[in-house]
Order: structure tokens, then sequence, then C-alpha cells
């Protein structure tokens, strides 16, 4: 496998929160840029394995089409899906971490699995050099949004608290 790109966050928000929000693939085009849309393939439940999504991304200006599927899948810890893209046969593997103050450090990781992107290297650098911006966006855009969402329910719980 070919490393094309990989990046950490420490979002302020429960682990489970953040996993249950990545791990459907529903909610992919909502953070990482380039995702046109992306939807449910197949009626398995988000976040279990052998579930498939169909997804449209735009790849360097041209617009692509691949099916998604969740090969590996452990709650709160490791998320691996693997499309079937010609050419990269890409890999997606998150791994999720409480930490000690009650937040997520997640770690993102592309790779390219196809024989022939091992011999192209333009092809593989121009992979690396797209996904590594777009990782770095589409990681800050998560931080911000599940931040805001977790800022929104502790208010919501103070508020109600208030009433009880």
């Amino acid at each position: 496998m070919i490393e094309l790109a990989q990046g950490t966050t420490i979002i302020n928000a429960e682990v489970e929160m953040v996993f249950k929000y990545v791990s459907n693939m529903e909610n992919y085009k909502t953070w990482f840029p380039g995702v046109e849309e992306i939807r449910s393939f197949n009626e398995l439940a988000h976040g279990t394995q052998g579930k498939q999504y169909q997804e449209i991304l735009n790849l360097n200006g041209e617009q692509g089409q691949l099916i998604i599927e969740v090969k590996q899948c452990k709650p709160n810890e490791l998320f691996l899906t693997r499309g079937d893209l010609p050419g990269i046969l890409p890999q997606m593997t998150i791994r999720f971490l409480a930490t000690q103050d009650n937040a997520c450090e997640m770690n993102l990781q592309y790779h390219g699995r196809a024989s022939e992107l091992a011999q192209n290297k333009n092809l593989q650098e121009m992979l690396q050099q797209d996904l590594h911006s777009r990782t770095q966006q589409g990681l800050a855009r998560l931080k911000q949004l599940m931040e805001s969402q977790a800022a929104l329910i502790n208010s919501t719980n103070k508020i109600a608290r208030l009433f009880e």
C-alpha cells in the first residue's frame, strides 16, 4: 500500500459522538472537501462491516464515481473503508482515541492499494499533494462541526438542568 495522506486532530467532543458521525459515511460530504455526493448503496446499518456507499467525488477537476465498503469497524476505535476506484483502489483508515480530558483524538489516513499506482510516481505525487491539503481542510472542518455540536448539546443540557 502507498500512503497518500494522513492527519491528526484533537476534537473537543466525546469520542462516541465523533465516531457515530464519522462512521455514517453519508456525513462524509459535510466535512471532506471534494466529495460531491455519497449515499447508502445497501441496507446494512452505518458502521457495520459490509456496509456500502456510492460516492461521487471531484479529483483534480475530474469527477469520479466509486463504491466504498466498510471493511473493519470497532466502535469508538477504528473505522476502515476500501473503495473500488480504478488505478487507486483507495483505503481510508480512521483511528479514534478518547483523551483524558474527554476529547477525541482522531487520526485519518489514506492509502492506495492499486499495483499500477506504485509504478506511476507522477500520479502518486499529485494524489499526495491533493489529498494532504484536503485531509487538513477536512479535519479542520470536522473539528469545527463536532465542537459546535458538542457545545450546543452542553448548552441544552445546562438549560434543562435549570428547569429540573
